[in-house]
C-alpha cells in the first residue's frame, strides 16, 4: 500500500523512540505499578487524566449509569457491578481537537485487571513492573495496561515532535473490561452516542500472543447453564437416589464431543491463523464445560446439579446456531437416559457477547498492516481475537472501522503475566505511524 508519509518523518519518529526509549518504558512501568483491579479503577484513572492534561488534551470523564447500560444489548450483570457499583470508576477521556474536515481517530481499550491471585504462584512482583530478558512482568502487563500504555506513549512521541494531527484524536481508557464492559464499553457507547461523536477509524490495542499483526475479528461469547435434577436420598440407603451429579456427567462428556466436533466442522481462517501463530492447537471455537455446583452434605444423594458452560463462536456463525447444537447435544444424551427422558435438563442462556469483523482489504486495516511491516522489518499477518473483544463496540454499534493490534504478551490472567518490552515499543512507533498517515499532521503545532 502507497504511504502518505515520507521517509523523513519516519526516521524523525523513531529517531525520538531510540532517545526517549527509557522514559517511555518508565510510563508503562508506572501504569503497572498502580493496582487496578476490576471494581477499584479510581486511581490509575486519575494517573492517566493527569497525563492526558499534561499532553494538551481537551479532558472528561464519566461513570456509567445504571439504568442506562442496563438497557444495551450488550449489557452484562457481574459481580462487581452488585458489590461495588459504578461510581468512583470514572472513564476517561482526553481528545485532540483537528478539523472536522480530516479523518479522525479513536484509540480505546480498557486498563482493569483481573485479582492478582495467589503471590506464591508469582515469581515476579506483580507490581513492580521488573523487566528482565526483555520480557516486562507484572499485572496487567499484557491485558491491558500494555495497550492503553502504548496509546499513551504514542500521543506523548507525537507531542514531544512537535506535531498535531490534522484529524481529531480521541483517546479513551475504559474501566470494567473483565466482567464485561457495562461499566466500560457499553457506557462508553452510551457516551459518544449522545454527543454525537464519529470517528473514521479505531484502534483497540490490546497485547497478543502472536506478536505483531492486525487482528481483525472478535468471536461471539455465551455462557450458559445446564440444570439436571435427580432424587434426594440419605446415604445409608443411597441406592434408592438418583445422584444429579452422574446425570450431568454425560452431559458433560456430550458438550467435550461436541466441542472435538466443532474443532472439524467450524472454521474460521483468521482465528486459525491466530492460533498457528501462537503455537497452539489450530482450531476456530472453543467450547468449554468450566464449572459444576452440586451437593448439600456429604451423607446425601445430590438432587440437583448445575453444569456452567461457556462458548466463543466465530463471526461466520450465527447465535442461534451455537444454540441449536448445545440444545441438540444435551437433548441425545437424555433421549438415551430413560430418567432425563422423563426429567428433561433445563438449558438457560447468562450472556451473550457479540462476534464482529472487518474486511482484511479495507484500506484502514491496509494502513495499518503496511506500518506494522516497515516497523518490525518483516511482512505479518492478518489474524483474528477469538474470544470476546470490546471492538465489536465501534464496527457494531458506532459503524467504525477498528481493528485490534499490539505486541506480543503472555500469561494473561495468569501468574508472571508478562509483555515483550520490544514489541510494545515496536506498538508504540506503529501507532505513532498510523495516527499521523491516518489524519495528517501540521509541524510546530502542538
Amino acid at each position: 500500500m502507497e504511504t502518505l508519509l515520507s521517509t523523513g518523518v519516519r526516521q524523525k519518529v523513531r529517531n525520538y523512540m531510540q532517545e526517549h526509549r527509557e522514559e517511555l518504558v518508565k510510563g508503562l512501568q508506572k501504569l503497572v505499578q498502580i493496582p487496578s483491579e476490576t471494581g477499584y479503577e479510581g486511581p490509575v484513572q486519575e494517573h492517566i487524566k493527569q497525563i492526558m492534561l499534561g499532553l494538551g488534551m481537551a479532558v472528561d470523564t464519566f461513570v456509567a449509569d445504571a439504568e442506562k447500560v442496563r438497557q444495551h444489548p450488550e449489557y452484562t450483570e457481574s459481580e462487581v457491578e452488585r458489590l461495588v457499583g459504578f461510581e468512583g470508576r470514572p472513564n476517561v477521556v482526553g481528545k485532540w481537537a483537528g478539523s472536522d474536515k480530516e479523518k479522525s481517530l479513536l484509540l480505546f481499550t480498557h486498563v482493569d485487571t483481573v485479582p492478582v491471585g495467589d503471590l506464591v504462584h508469582w515469581n515476579y512482583p506483580p507490581h513492580d513492573g521488573l523487566i528482565e530478558n526483555g520480557l516486562m512482568y507484572g499485572r496487567g502487563t499484557a491485558d491491558n495496561k500494555g495497550g492503553f500504555g502504548s496509546i499513551l506513549a504514542a500521543l506523548e512521541v507525537i507531542k514531544g515532535l512537535g506535531l498535531k494531527p490534522k484529524g481529531n484524536i480521541t483517546a479513551i481508557s475504559v474501566v470494567d473490561e473483565e466482567v464485561g464492559g457495562a461499566g466500560g464499553a457499553v457506557a462508553m457507547t452510551q457516551y459518544l452516542e449522545e454527543q454525537n461523536f464519529k470517528a473514521d477509524a479505531c484502534i483497540y490495542p490490546h497485547p497478543l500472543t502472536t506478536g505483531a499483526g492486525p487482528q481483525i475479528a472478535c468471536a461471539g461469547g455465551l455462557i450458559f447453564k445446564i440444570r439436571v435434577t435427580g432424587v434426594a436420598a440419605h446415604n445409608l440407603n443411597g441406592q434408592v437416589g438418583i445422584n444429579a451429579i452422574g446425570k450431568a456427567m454425560k452431559i458433560y462428556d456430550a458438550l467435550i464431543e461436541l466441542d472435538n466436533e466443532r474443532v472439524k466442522t467450524v472454521s474460521y481462517a483468521p482465528f486459525e491463523r491466530y492460533f498457528a501463530a501462537s503455537g497452539m492447537q489450530v482450531r476456530s471455537s472453543n467450547l468449554t464445560p468450566a464449572m459444576i455446583n452440586a451437593g448439600e452434605w456429604a451423607y446425601k444423594v445430590p438432587a440437583e446439579c448445575e453444569l456452567t458452560g461457556t462458548i466463543g463462536y466465530p463471526p461466520n456463525e450465527t447465535l442461534e446456531e451455537v444454540k441449536s447444537q448445545i440444545e441438540k447435544a444435551v437433548k441425545r444424551v437424555a433421549d438415551q437416559d430413560p430418567w432425563l427422558t422423563e426429567n428433561p435438563p433445563e438449558i438457560t442462556y447468562e450472556w451473550h457477547t457479540s462476534p464482529a469483523e472487518i474486511s482484511p482489504d479495507h484500506p484502514f486495516v491496509q494502513m495499518v498492516k503496511s506500518n506494522i511491516d516497515e516497523v518490525v522489518g518483516r511482512t505479518t499477518e492478518i489474524f483474528g481475537m477469538p474470544t470476546f473483544s470490546d471492538i465489536r463496540f465501534p464496527l457494531i454499534y458506532m459503524n467504525t472501522p477498528a481493528i485490534i493490534y499490539g505486541p506480543k504478551g503472555g500469561n494473561l490472567h495468569g501468574a508472571d503475566e508478562w509483555v515483550n518490552v520490544q514489541d510494545w515499543l515496536d506498538c508504540v512507533e506503529t501507532n505513532v505511524l498510523n495516527i499521523l498517515e491516518w489524519s495528517g499532521f501540521e509541524e510546530g503545532k502542538n
